[in-house]
């Protein structure tokens, strides 16, 4: 098998997972576990179709997912943000070089923002009571989306 025909299937299934997690946490206000998981392991098969398995960028992916990780785990930490939205930001950020995971972030803020400004006017248009929830992996999976189609139509550069 062609590793670009690899690379861009790998991109298809990125989608495919980011849009069955907008659709689930809108749903459902989840996001599955069998959802990020071949997401997140998916990563480095898309690493070496595209070639960059060398070890300084392996160590570079880990790092940005890690650092993505911990500095959203602090946000599940103090009740801001669901356990789903911080492992759906680590496993979508394995597939980004480190500055594109920093516009990625950037992008899910703005997106994030946007969200939490429509779920709130549904909120009070429908007067429901108790808190609003925000489900965040729409934000977070449109960002990834963005992302990756910039991969996909800049052919990995």
């Amino acid at each position: 098998m062609n590793l670009s025909l690899l690379a861009y299937a790998l991109l298809g299934g990125l989608a495919i997972g980011l849009l069955v997690s907008i659709y689930s946490d809108i749903r459902y206000r989840l996001i599955y576990n069998w959802v990020t998981g071949p997401i997140a392991l998916a990563a480095p098969l898309y690493w070496v179709a595209t070639g960059t398995f060398g070890w300084p960028e392996i160590g570079y992916y880990l790092a940005a997912g890690l650092a993505t990780f911990l500095f959203f785990a602090l946000f599940f930490q103090f009740g801001m943000m669901g356990g789903g939205d911080v492992k759906l930001f680590a496993a979508v950020a394995l597939w980004f070089p480190p500055l594109v995971v920093v516009k990625f972030v950037f992008n899910a803020s703005l997106l994030g923002a946007l969200v939490t400004i429509i779920f709130f006017a549904i909120h009070k248009i429908r007067k429901a009571v108790g808190p609003v929830r925000i489900p965040y992996g729409v934000a977070i999976s449109l960002a990834g989306l963005w992302c990756s189609g910039e991969q996909f139509f800049n052919h990995f550069r």
